[in-house]
């Protein structure tokens, strides 16, 4: 009963012509292969028929369509992650869902290899559906597919494990997939996400392609919630509704070099992570196009220690950067373009809630400077960025003044202050041309409209009252908080200069 390379489902009855229900034929094929493995074929037809699969060491294969499911039902055990049902590979094949049914139903699989297979219409191609036990199924890799207008890619489902874990499924590669949502196509089924999981522990998502269509169904490639150990990285990421990527309630997370495209709202939105990469992305949107969108934004994670780092934004709608009740974050080497001079660079939201942010050697173009960095506090060392275009107000020549500890004002000679006793530099700017001497009483009644402060010791306690006080790097500066007194936290002896023109305050 072997056909070369397997066992052929047509030596057990199976018609393969779209009309016939062909289930038996499946079931019998299975059953001759149940007690040691082995291989089934599909050859060229169109095969009515649902698959169960409940042994280990099956490899499914051929060139037919099966309308129809495949579930890979294994036998429960405590940890699937090393013993149970497993060993399966499905190749080759196509699976057509006719907008009713899932491609591939999993719980209780372990060692599953899925490659080559067309998904069309399906609700969900790959679903990892709802069981309360900790990774019930894992080590799957699912790459090399073809998904043609499903609702959902990959869907790893949710229900509390009882048995005190937090994960339901574990360690999944899905790579070098390509997904399409055709449009203005008639019969296109409609789009919601292309990835959608919760509960994972372990998803490598490398070089996709995942495309949007126009159904008006539309939400995010990539959502993720309750994880841990993720990796998306160079993948294509067009056409969001939503956001291209959202990541919730997790940990070590990895966002790297990815192509984003034209997501209405966020490129990447993150909220509760704690241990988080997101570097090198190119994040884009359409020159022209007035849309209220945000490149990168990370909100309720007051450990995310992590960076955000080396990433291209091409005009976003509103912010480049957007950090809201988060802390212990690196923002460095970011080249940000603006839509026409509009909004800020980065957003720093509720900046009392936001500690140890550092913002160094980016580079902002078309960006008004009056609007930089509008809401950084002294907690987040700003240094280094530079701002190009777009430049407002007077020339600003930087004229330096030395302050004591006494706040006696020297001149603007370096060489008669002594570098060693300095507790605070002032570069202050009042009028063109003017060079003015700094006393007590011009710090407390006429201060000049813009000053910057640098600090040579690693913390520096300002306790005086000075209004509208503001410390500038070469285009960044962080507002004092009038009538109240703080610390104020540098990087150790980097000079801040007043390097570009900024407005009259």
């Amino acid at each position: 009963m072997a056909d070369v390379g397997g066992v052929n489902v047509r030596l057990y009855g199976a018609k393969g012509d779209g009309v016939t229900d062909d289930s038996r034929a499946f079931q019998l094929a299975l059953g001759s292969i149940s007690a040691s493995g082995g291989t089934i074929v599909i050859p060229d037809g169109v095969y009515n028929a649902n698959i169960t699969i409940t042994t280990s060491n099956v490899c499914i294969t051929g060139t037919g369509t099966l309308n129809g499911s495949i579930n890979l039902y294994g036998t429960p055990t405590a940890n699937d992650r090393f013993t149970g049902t497993g060993n399966v590979k499905i190749d080759g094949i196509t699976i057509q869902g006719e907008k009713t049914r899932n491609g591939i139903n999993c719980k209780w699989y372990y060692g599953v290899i899925i490659t080559g297979v067309r998904f069309i219409n399906c609700l969900k191609a790959i679903y990892f559906e709802k069981v309360n036990k900790t990774q019930h199924c894992s080590r799957f890799t699912i790459s090399g597919n073809q998904l043609i207008d499903c609702n959902y890619g990959l869907y790893v489902d949710f229900i509390a494990p009882d048995d005190g874990g937090n994960h339901v499924v574990g360690d999944v590669n899905f790579s070098n997939n390509m997904y399409e949502s055709r449009t203005n196509v008639p019969g296109a089924f409609s789009n919601i996400c292309h990835i959608w999981a919760k509960g994972i522990d372990g998803l490598v998502c490398k070089g996709n392609t995942l495309f949007f269509g126009h159904t008006g169904s539309e939400k995010s490639n990539i959502y993720i919630e309750d994880f841990n150990w993720v990796i998306i990285e160079g993948n294509h990421l067009f056409e969001a509704v939503e956001s291209a990527v959202i990541a919730k309630d997790g940990f070590n997370l990895v966002i790297a070099n990815n192509n984003v495209a034209w997501a209405k709202q966020y490129g990447v939105y993150l909220s509760s992570v704690v241990g988080g990469i997101v570097n090198g992305n190119n994040l884009t949107w359409k020159s022209g196009e007035d849309i209220q969108s945000t490149g990168v934004y990370i909100e309720n994670s007051p450990y995310f220690i992590g960076n955000v780092s080396n990433n291209n934004i091409f005009f976003p709608g509103i912010y480049a950067l957007q950090i809201k009740d988060s802390s212990f974050i690196n923002i460095t080497g970011n080249n940000a373009r603006s839509q026409y001079g509009k909004n800020q660079p980065v957003k720093i939201d509720s900046p009392a809630t936001c500690a140890s942010i550092s913002i160094t050697s980016n580079q902002f173009t078309n960006y008004p400077a009056s609007s930089i960095s509008r809401d950084y506090y002294s907690a987040s060392p700003v240094s280094t960025n530079y701002l190009s275009g777009n430049t407002e107000g007077l020339p600003a020549v930087p004229i330096k003044g030395v302050l004591s500890q006494e706040y006696k004002a020297f001149t603007d000679n370096s060489a008669a202050v002594d570098i060693s006793n300095l507790t605070l530099a002032v570069f202050a700017y009042t009028k063109t041309t003017t060079v003015t001497q700094l006393t007590k009483e011009d710090l407390s009644a006429s201060l000049p409209r813009i000053v910057v402060l640098y600090s040579y010791t690693g913390n520096l306690r300002i306790s005086r009252q000075i209004p509208n006080v503001k410390l500038k790097g070469s285009g960044s500066y962080v507002a004092f908080p009038a009538d109240s007194s703080m610390t104020l936290l540098v990087y150790g002896s980097q000079i801040m200069e007043l390097s570009r023109n900024f407005s009259v305050l």
